[in-house]
């Protein structure tokens, strides 16, 4: 006689094996980058075992990382922002065409994502550099006597990171402003709300979790979107990720581990603060 399985024991016989490979190839990992972050710097090998809290005590009291830690959260609110300010007027106008006409649009912004973000970044070395386009540009109409240097700097580092994260804000926006139901704002026009009013009590609220997941996904990538920051930034502009770097290739392994934690610290406070202000389970009726 064939026993039938509990839906339980299914459930966990195909959730066992990828929580298998998720502890082994990045739980275990992840501890083992932990414990090096509390050891010495050695000269000759990997770590000393001396435990030690230097590591942690000079990133967050030291100047030099402090400034290093305001100028990547002063980049990464910046890039958020105008992910934001700009990706929602898109997704908004991309959200109210036919399903043909949405599906090209998105498919149109997802080209570049095609392109790595190295060759993405050279194409801004070559405009923005002393003899790129802009500069070219601008000393050819007299604007300028000579060529200037627009790279290694703020503008050039959120330009970038700017062009590269912005579609996935808007394919995030679009994916939520798509799944609310036209009812509910015809039911704020026929009680008198205006069009505005309307967005701001209806439709904003009700795009939370497209809003939440957009912010913490261009979060995530801003702080961990190395090649970009190094190639526009370059070594007079350097936020916390380029650290990481920095401390692998001169084989201070412990400081580079207490780097990345101090990095996964930043991004998990706020991944917390956008949940907090944004508040997208307020849409499904927890808030």
């Amino acid at each position: 006689m064939n026993r039938v399985l509990p839906a339980s024991s299914l459930l966990y016989a195909f959730a066992l094996p990828p929580l298998v490979i998720l502890g082994l190839f990045f739980v275990v990992p992840l501890c083992y980058l932990l414990f090096v972050s509390f050891m010495t710097n050695s000269g000759t090998s990997l770590f000393d075992l001396e435990p030690t809290l230097i590591n942690y005590a000079e990133i967050f009291t030291d100047s030099f990382y402090l400034l290093i830690i305001r100028r990547t959260l002063l980049s990464t609110a910046i890039v958020l922002a105008l992910c934001l300010l700009i990706g929602y007027p898109v997704a908004f106008y991309a959200a109210r065409l036919s399903a043909r006409g949405r599906m090209i649009m998105l498919m149109v912004m997802m080209v570049p994502l095609m392109v790595s973000n190295v060759v993405r970044a050279y194409g801004w070395v070559a405009i923005l550099g002393r003899r790129g386009l802009v500069s070219s540009t601008l000393t050819g109409v007299g604007l300028i006597e000579r060529p200037v240097q627009y790279l290694y700097s703020f503008e050039a580092v959120t330009l970038g990171l700017l062009t590269i994260l912005l579609p996935f804000m808007i394919v995030s926006l679009t994916n939520s402003l798509t799944t609310i139901d036209t009812r509910y704002t015809e039911a704020a026009y026929s009680l008198g709300a205006s069009p505005w009013r309307a967005f701001l009590r209806v439709t904003l609220p009700l795009s939370s979790p497209g809003i939440a997941s957009g912010l913490m996904l261009v979060t995530f990538l801003t702080l961990s979107a190395y090649v970009t920051i190094a190639l526009l930034g370059g070594p007079r502009y350097k936020l916390l990720v380029s650290l990481v770097f920095d401390s692998v290739t001169t084989f201070r392994w412990p400081r580079a581990a207490a780097l990345s934690f101090a990095l996964l610290i930043i991004a998990l406070i706020i991944a917390v603060i956008i949940q907090l202000v944004v508040r997208p389970n307020r849409v499904q009726g927890k808030g």
